[in-house]
This record gives C-alpha cells, sequence and structure tokens, in this order.
C-alpha cells in the first residue's frame, strides 16, 4: 500500500510541480438587449472553440442583461447567445493572445424569430460516449441500437464493462466489485437480483449510463470497481411532457418491452413517474464439463441443459418536487418493481469412467426466483445563504426474495438402463430492511474553494430461510445439513469531507477523506456469531485536473476502496446443477480493499487513460473446487490473496465523412491473481483485450443508422478463465416529422457469436472444467417511441440555485 501511495503521489507532484504553458487568464463581457433596447435576461451566452463549434464554457445573463465568462485561456473562440422566441446570435472569431485582459463586445440585440415564437422545440443531441473528469457518460437516448434493449444489453456493449450471465457479475475494466446505481441512489440488494431487474428495464426509459471508476469522497466507499449509475428519464420542460416507448422482438423465443415516463412541472412544484414492462421467453442452452481423478479413475461429468425462462419485470417510480420557497426545496420518492423469473429445464449429464459411459442422469427441473421491493426516498434541500447548502436524505428499502426449485431425476446405467428416482426440493425465502439516513453540507468559500462535509448512517437486516428436502418413502423429509434460517444485522456509519480548489485558472484540486465502521453479524438460532466483525477503515482519495487549452486536458487520481461480501455470498444457500453439482454460499468471506491511482489525457476528443489497482483478498464470485475424495463440485464465492490489474483505454472518434461518424473504443489490461489451492499459493495472470466499434450513419430524409462491433479476449474471473467472444449489432431509425415520433428496426448478435465460455485448468489440483452458456440469440427488434406535452421551455428555470452542484453531483 505503501507503494501505491508514493505512486500516487509522485503522479500527482509531477503534473502539480512541473506542468508548463501557464498562460494569464482573459475574460469576455457584455450585455444582451432585444429590439426595442430592452434588456434581456436568462439569456444562455456560450463561449464555442472556433475550430470546432465545441462548447467550451457558459453563462446566463443577468436580469440587466449582462454577462461575464471568465478564466479563458488564449485561443481562437465565437461567442454564440440563444434564447426561447429569439434568433440565435453568434459572434465573429475572438483571439485570445497571452496576455491577461478584457475584451467588451457590447450590446448584442436578439431578433424575434416569429416563426418559432408560438411553440418552441429545443433539441440537443449529445455524443453517444463523453468522458468527464471522473466517469464516462453513455448516451444512451441517442443510441438506434439500444432502442428495444434492456440496460444490462446496453451495459454489455458498453467500453470496457463485462457483464457474466452465468455468474450473475458485472465487472469494469477488469475489476469486480461494481456498485449499481438508479438516479444517484445505490441498490442494497444481491448482485444477481440487480442482474435481473437490468435485465427486464427497458433501454427506453433511461437518459444515460455512468461508469464512475474513481469516485470522490462524498460517494459509498464500497465498490472496488467503482459505480454504475442509471439515469431515468425526466424532463426539465414547463407543463405536462413525457414520453413512452413500445417494442417487440424475436429470435428463438419472443421479447418484448414498453415504457412511459411523464413530468408535470408548474410553478413550484415538479410531479414526475414513469414505469415500465418486458417480458422475454427465448431459449438458452448451457454446457458443464470437468474432469476428476477419483480412486486411480478418470471420472468425467458432462451435462448439456436446455432451459425455458421467462422473465417478467415490473417497474415504476413517482417523485414530487417542491420549491418550499427561494432557498428549500423538499421531495419525496417512491419506487418499486416486481421481477419474477420462471424456467423450466431439462438437464442431461453423462458420467463416465475411464472415457466409458458409467451413470447417466436426466433431470427435469423447474425453478422460479421472484424478487419484490418498495422504496421510499424523503430529500430536503436548503440554501443556508449563496455558495452553502444543507442536504438531508432518509430512505426506507424493502425488499422480498422468494426462490423455490423442484428437481426430478432419473438415475440409468451406462447403458441406459433405468437404476431409479429422486425427488429434491430447495428453496429460499429472504426478506431484506435497509434503512440509510444522509446528511451533507456544502460550502462555497470564494471562486477558489468549495468545501463538503457529510454524515451517512445504515441498518440492514435479513432473514435467509434455507430449505433442502428429498422424498423418502412418500414423505418429504429436510436435509439438517442444508437447512436453516440465519439472520444477519449489519451496521455502517461513515463521515467525510472533501475540498475543491482551483489552483489556477487551468488547474482544479480535490482532496477528500472518508471514514467507514462496519458490524456484521450472522448466525442461527442453533449456531449464532457464525460471523461476528466489526472493523473501520479510512478512504482517501484525490482528484487533480489541469487544462492546457481548449484540446488538451490531463486528469490524475488516487482513491481507495472497499468491497465486503454480498449478503447472498455470506448467508448460505443451495441450488443444483445435478446430484453432484452445486452453487452455495461463504460464510467466511473477508471484506476486499484496493487501492487505485489513474491518470487520463484528453487531445481534442480523443481520451488515453492508464490505470492500475491492488486489491487485496479480493472476492471472486462463483469460484470452482471438487471436493477432496468425491466426484462433488462446489461452486461458491471465495477470497483469493490479492488481485493486480493494471489496464490502458484509448477513445477516439473519426469523422470518416460528413455523412459518417466513427467511435473507436480499445481497452487493454493485464490482471495476476494470487491465490490458493488445497492451503498452496496459485498465481495466475494473462492479458485482455476489449475493442468496441460504434458506427453512426446520418441517411437522406430523417433516416440514420448505427452499426456496433465489440470483441474481448481471454481474460479471469477470479482464478477462472473467461474464453473470447464478440458480437455485431445493427439498427436503423426514421424521424417522423410533426412528432410523429421515431420508429427503429434492430438486429442484436447478428452473427449469433454472444456466447459466455469459461475454463478452470489445473490438473494438479484436480481441478479442470468448463462451461458454455448460450443466453442470447439472434433476435430481430422493432421499436416505437414518441414525446407527447409541452416543450416550450420556461425560461426562469434555468437560473442556477444554491442546490444546483447538489444535484449536478447526483446526475
Amino acid at each position: 500500500m505503501k507503494t501505491i501511495f508514493n505512486i500516487s503521489a509522485g503522479i500527482l507532484a509531477l503534473l502539480f510541480f512541473h506542468i508548463q504553458g501557464i498562460h494569464a487568464q482573459s475574460q469576455i463581457s457584455g450585455a444582451i438587449q432585444a429590439e426595442n433596447g430592452q434588456p434581456l435576461p436568462f439569456v444562455n451566452v456560450l463561449l464555442l472553440s472556433a475550430a470546432d463549434s465545441s462548447l467550451i464554457k457558459g453563462e446566463v445573463s443577468g436580469e440587466n442583461g449582462g454577462y461575464r465568462l471568465k478564466n479563458i485561456t488564449p485561443g481562437n473562440y465565437l461567442v454564440m447567445a440563444s434564447m426561447v422566441g429569439y434568433l440565435e446570435y453568434y459572434s465573429g472569431p475572438i483571439l485570445i493572445e497571452g496576455e491577461a485582459g478584457q475584451i467588451d463586445l457590447g450590446a448584442i440585440t436578439l431578433s424575434e424569430d416569429v416563426k418559432e415564437l408560438k411553440a418552441v422545440e429545443v433539441v440537443a443531441k449529445r455524443p453517444l460516449f463523453e468522458q468527464k473528469i471522473d466517469r464516462l457518460v453513455i448516451n444512451v437516448e441517442n443510441s438506434i441500437t439500444s432502442a428495444g434493449s434492456s440496460a444490462l444489453e446496453v451495459l454489455e456493449r458498453s467500453p470496457g464493462v463485462v457483464v457474466n450471465r452465468q455468474n450473475n457479475s458485472i465487472s469494469v475494466a477488469g475489476k469486480d466489485g461494481v456498485v449499481v446505481m438508479i438516479n444517484g441512489k445505490i441498490n442494497r440488494i444481491p448482485l444477481e437480483a440487480v442482474v435481473q431487474m437490468l435485465e427486464g428495464m427497458p433501454a427506453g426509459n433511461i437518459e444515460r449510463i455512468e461508469l464512475i471508476t474513481t469516485p470522490p469522497a462524498d460517494f459509498d466507499a464500497e465498490g472496488n470497481a467503482g459505480f454504475i449509475n442509471i439515469v431515468m428519464r425526466q424532463s426539465n420542460d414547463d407543463g405536462l411532457n413525457g414520453g413512452y416507448t413500445i417494442s417487440g422482438g424475436y429470435g428463438r423465443g419472443s421479447t418484448a418491452s414498453s415504457g412511459i415516463n411523464f413530468n408535470h412541472r408548474r410553478e413550484n412544484i415538479n410531479l414526475y413517474g414513469d414505469y415500465s414492462f418486458s417480458r422475454e421467453a427465448q431459449e438458452q442452452v448451457f454446457t458443464f464439463g470437468r474432469r476428476v481423478m477419483l480412486n486411480g479413475q478418470a471420472v468425467g461429468t458432462d451435462t448439456r441443459s436446455v432451459r425455458d425462462p421467462i422473465q417478467r419485470n415490473h417497474n415504476a417510480r413517482l417523485g414530487l418536487d417542491w420549491n418550499l420557497s427561494s432557498k428549500t426545496v423538499v421531495g419525496v420518492l417512491l419506487s418499486g418493481y416486481d421481477n419474477r423469473w420462471s424456467m423450466d429445464a431439462l438437464n442431461n449429464t453423462v458420467i463416465s469412467r475411464n472415457g466409458l459411459p458409467d451413470t447417466l442422469l436426466s433431470i427435469a427441473n423447474d425453478e422460479v426466483n421472484h424478487w419484490q421491493h418498495l422504496g421510499g426516498n424523503l430529500n430536503l434541500q436548503h440554501a443556508i445563504r449563496e455558495g452553502e447548502t444543507l442536504t438531508f436524505d432518509a430512505d426506507y428499502l424493502r425488499y422480498d426474495n422468494v426462490n423455490p426449485t423442484n428437481y426430478f431425476t432419473t438415475y440409468s446405467d451406462g447403458t441406459g438402463a433405468f437404476l431409479f428416482d429422486e425427488q429434491t426440493f430447495s428453496g429460499k425465502s429472504t426478506p431484506l430492511e435497509v434503512g440509510v439516513g444522509k446528511m451533507d453540507y456544502t460550502r462555497r468559500f470564494s471562486e477558489k474553494l468549495k468545501v463538503e462535509a457529510g454524515i451517512k448512517g445504515t441498518l440492514s437486516h435479513f432473514d435467509n430461510d434455507v430449505t433442502v428436502s428429498r422424498v423418502e418413502n412418500g414423505i418429504s423429509v429436510n436435509d439438517p445439513n442444508l437447512t436453516a434460517k440465519y439472520q444477519l444485522e449489519e451496521s455502517i456509519a461513515a463521515a467525510y469531507t472533501s475540498f475543491d480548489i482551483k489552483l489556477d485558472g487551468k488547474s482544479d484540486l480535490k482532496l477528500g477523506l472518508r471514514y467507514e465502521y462496519t458490524s456484521s453479524n450472522l448466525g442461527t438460532i442453533e449456531q449464532p456469531n457464525i460471523v461476528d466483525r466489526q472493523y473501520g477503515n479510512f478512504f482517501p482519495g484525490v482528484f487533480l485536473s489541469r487544462t492546457f487549452n481548449d484540446q488538451n486536458t490531463v486528469n490524475a487520481s488516487y482513491s481507495r476502496r472497499i468491497t465486503r461480501p454480498t449478503f447472498n455470498d455470506m448467508a448460505p444457500f443451495v441450488i443444483f446443477m445435478d446430484p453432484y453439482t452445486f452453487f452455495s454460499g461463504n460464510a467466511a468471506l473477508q471484506p476486499a480493499v484496493s487501492n487505485n491511482v489513474k491518470v487520463d489525457y484528453r487531445f481534442k476528443t480523443a481520451l488515453f487513460s492508464i490505470q492500475y489497482a491492488v486489491e487485496d483478498s479480493a472476492i471472486a464470485r462463483f469460484q470452482t473446487q471438487v471436493i477432496e475424495g468425491t466426484n462433488q463440485q462446489l461452486i461458491a464465492a471465495e477470497n483469493m490473496k490479492n488481485r493486480k490489474t493494471a489496464s490502458f483505454t484509448t477513445a477516439f472518434p473519426i469523422q470518416v465523412a460528413g455523412w459518417w461518424r466513427m467511435q473507436n473504443n480499445l481497452i487493454g489490461s493485464w490482471q495476476e491473481v494470487n491465490a490458493y489451492f488445497d492451503g498452496e499459493p496459485v498465481r495466475v495472470s494473462t492479458k485482455n483485450l476489449q475493442i468496441t466499434w460504434i458506427n453512426l450513419f446520418t441517411l437522406p430524409k430523417d433516416f440514420s443508422a448505427e452499426l456496433v462491433g465489440f470483441y474481448q479476449t481471454k481474460g479471469l474471473f477470479g482464478s477462472a478463465a473467461f474464453l473470447p467472444m464478440g458480437a455485431l449489432n445493427i439498427g436503423i431509425q426514421k424521424k417522423f416529422g410533426g412528432n410523429g415520433g421515431t420508429l427503429r428496426f434492430g438486429i442484436d448478435d447478428v452473427l449469433n457469436s454472444l456466447k459466455w465460455r469459461g475454463e478452470s485448468n489445473f490438473p494438479e489440483y484436480n481441478l479442470v472444467s468448463g462451461f458454455e452458456a448460450d443466453f442470447s440469440q439472434r433476435t430481430f427488434k422493432l421499436t416505437y417511441s414518441r414525446n407527447f406535452g409541452n416543450k416550450e421551455l420556461k425560461g426562469r428555470r434555468q437560473r442556477a440555485t444554491g442546490s444546483e452542484e447538489e444535484r449536478g453531483r447526483v446526475n
């Protein structure tokens, strides 16, 4: 860890003390007026690069129409002024040279746009990917191939994100431990439930997805790989407005989704909400195999599972924001979902000895995994004075999960002659309650210094009622070794402070320190205190940003993170693939702590990034081991000794032609895992390359198209390896004028190549296994979406308030 601190300190010192090209800062000022000479307040005044018209910074004119654009570095610029109901104004080129100075543009007169005065629709299209100082933003609503997809499918196509559907896990830049948030709120449920929720969440209700790999101190320290924040669509327009989408598709089975969102903003009250429904029923095929040496014989176990799952999801939110005064805003948000996954499967297993069939198993099983959730949030924001705010949040979350599974197994000998039948049941009932209280204080002392501080407390209660039974002589008999009712109580107390410092006109520094204290207790009535641990940790964070000019920017950061075991991973459970292969929990799991260093460089619209992380006691989910002296395979989460990850990211757009724009993302990583097998240290390492290739085509008559491909080479999942995979998606859309909506047609997985494959190859430890999982197939989708309601912006809504920075921190 000392090495990590030294590396980060060296990088920051190098950037801080040896960055060259410091120039004096200039400013541009003026005033906006109407044709009758009256000043125009609340006009958007933007400073643009003269080279490509990209946005540098912006201001809103004051009550007297005046504006001032400060801290402008040398370069060529344009000034643009715009307001609803007026024609846009563009200045001529403005040259800012090395000497500091003030340029007064005088009075700018805006002319009324008579044609558009009655009804104005403001449409701003963002690029698909936006790189910010601490996150990569994926603007889902601008993607054609995302139409009709789920949030999980969008994540699968995102740079650096790996979704392992077989193990219900998500990793970013080669690191596990991702925390998923919805509109800045953490989903405190097991990761498999998060994956199930995202699989049923239509992309049509999503505005953007943020990949936050180096979170600041005001974020929870949970999550070694950072956060994925999914921001739902919400309009800032006045009056009643919203949109709806409906989609249907077919592959080896059907897929359908629909969603609606609305926003009603009037005076001091804003009411908003959304609802979505999805249903997916596509055949899945899994294969598993392993080889072990048992009593001098080579025993092989090969299983082929044909599954007919149905995923049905309902998701809803309803919120209200009320401006009690110019300084105080109170908000209430209710959210919930009802997500049900059910499956009928037929598993055929061949057990061989020295290459010859010995036992045949046919397993018919049905399973239900049903999650229900209801949550409420109360938020209060108060501006004490200009630049000083206090925010309070209180949340209550309730989750309920039932997961019954029935197995009917037929045993035959190697020739297929019937031997006997067996009926088995496994199930769990899991209610989970979470209470969260949070308070944040922010004060801006000057243009160069802002201070934040906050406290947070989280209380969780978790019941896990696990039952495993077998039918003996017509009577169901519980297995006492696998049946129990577990309870977990967990509390987390946290406090943080951070300082935003503007070192000069080009350099920004953010220093943060967070402390978290955790107390966890897991046990049963018969066996209390299976887990009883208390621990506290400090989590520092340092962020430095340097803008050389409008084309060159460098960011550097260091952060310390923690990944706690999930409730399900600690609380024992049992799910059988066959009588010899089963999934289980691991109560002995310890939390993992990582130290992370990252440096980003932006040149024009291209991004280059390097990152290094060391994670002690890294948690690897669904690791495979063979129980000594048997042919039983146990799959459970385990602690590694450590995991080291180095990665680089290159992202750059290419304007091939006026009608063809290309976005290229390349992520390479090296990873080393140090683990234990049978008490002996084992080291595994590999290199991985991920390529995402996006092509956007602008066609005549309001048509456009998109071609997206991705490919990744072999990588690590704990000590196991996943094998190369890739996919190609295409889509075309037509926009109809007069608010006639948008029609999109897409083909997912055109080459039918999206298959998860993995292996564990350690013959010296009697562990050789592999699997292939085909979760999805080539699917044809048709999606229609349309906005409705008032599109006339209310100018006063654009005025900054004391809570804008807090809102921006969430959004």
